[in-house]
């Protein structure tokens, strides 16, 4: 964003530069043209006490969550100026005018690269899952379409890359690599920082989610360069990946038809041109065409 105009981030969690408390009550108290982007409730009530008080500036929301919107949350909603949406389906759902602007990735950041290996990881050829560990982003759909699959091809492992929010349903994704006798072969491995070397060392990245708001993996990885193969009605996927041309698609909770895709795939057949899947990152998903598309919303009256 610091490219193209003046930003600071209040709060914390983001290496972004900063604006503390004295400076943000400066900036709407005397300053001209402040817009403050909200991403949760709280951000815009503590917004709306601050223009209860007296400050000037243009509020923004963004909606993250897929869900219906409680009361109180459109209700907030309403008093932003200009209300953001993710993917078409939030888009359409939302009972309020919004504009869609999905997220981007910096492709010069996610990018392909060689592989420098996973420590602790064997296997040659590696299938990734990113995400928290819980039922919601469906990494036991994953286990049960692979299972069979890793235990005929022993070079190939999956790795759950994430932090175990559900332990019972970590421990199901255990038992069922130790019915198959693959568990040397699934490798739950810690969230972290270093997610593109992780994306790098991936063959394959399956996305199995039950919901999404947006899914920033499904960008992430794709442009990285990496096959995705991605649940058809979760957040963005069916508006990033064309089926068979740059990654694949399958039905939510569907382990049968997800095995049947992988199964093509793990043996070493034919998958699309990583430059394709990069492509289509660099060409309609970047961070840039974002904050393109953002400026124009806060250049905007009320949407």
């Amino acid at each position: 964003m610091n490219r193209y105009a003046e930003a600071r981030v209040f709060g914390y969690g983001i290496d972004s530069p900063k604006i503390g408390f004295p400076g943000l009550l400066k900036t709407v108290y005397t300053g001209g043209g402040t817009i403050i982007h909200t991403h949760r409730n709280n951000e815009i009530l503590f917004a709306l006490l601050l223009r209860l008080l007296g400050a000037k500036f243009r509020l923004i929301f963004t909606r993250h969550s897929d869900t219906k919107p409680s009361g109180f949350t459109l209700w907030l909603m309403n008093k932003a100026d200009s209300v953001i949406s993710l993917n078409p389906g939030m888009a359409k759902s939302l009972p309020c005018r919004n504009v869609m602007i999905p997220h981007g990735v910096d492709t010069e950041l996610f990018s392909p690269g060689e592989s420098t290996g996973i420590q602790g990881v064997e296997q040659k050829h590696l299938v990734s899952v990113v995400g928290r560990i819980r039922p919601s982003k469906g990494q036991l759909v994953a286990m049960k379409a692979i299972a069979r699959l890793l235990a005929n091809n022993r070079e190939w492992g999956l790795m759950l890359v994430g932090r175990v929010d559900n332990t019972a349903y970590a421990n199901e994704i255990r038992e069922l690599a130790i019915k198959n006798n693959v568990e040397s072969q699934v490798h739950f491995l810690p969230e972290t920082d270093e997610i593109i070397k992780y994306y790098r060392a991936s063959s394959v990245v399956i996305i199995p989610s039950v919901s999404e708001g947006f899914s920033l993996v499904c960008l992430e990885a794709m442009a990285c360069g990496v096959l995705t193969i991605a649940t058809a009605t979760a957040g963005i996927h069916s508006s990033v990946i064309q089926h068979g041309i740059n990654g694949f698609l399958f039905p939510v909770n569907d382990d049968a038809a997800l095995s049947r895709i992988l199964s093509e795939v793990i043996p070493g057949g034919a998958k699309p041109d990583p430059e394709i899947i990069r492509g289509t990152i660099v060409e309609k998903w970047s961070v840039d065409n974002n904050v393109r598309e953002l400026l124009k919303v806060y250049s905007n009256k009320k949407e």
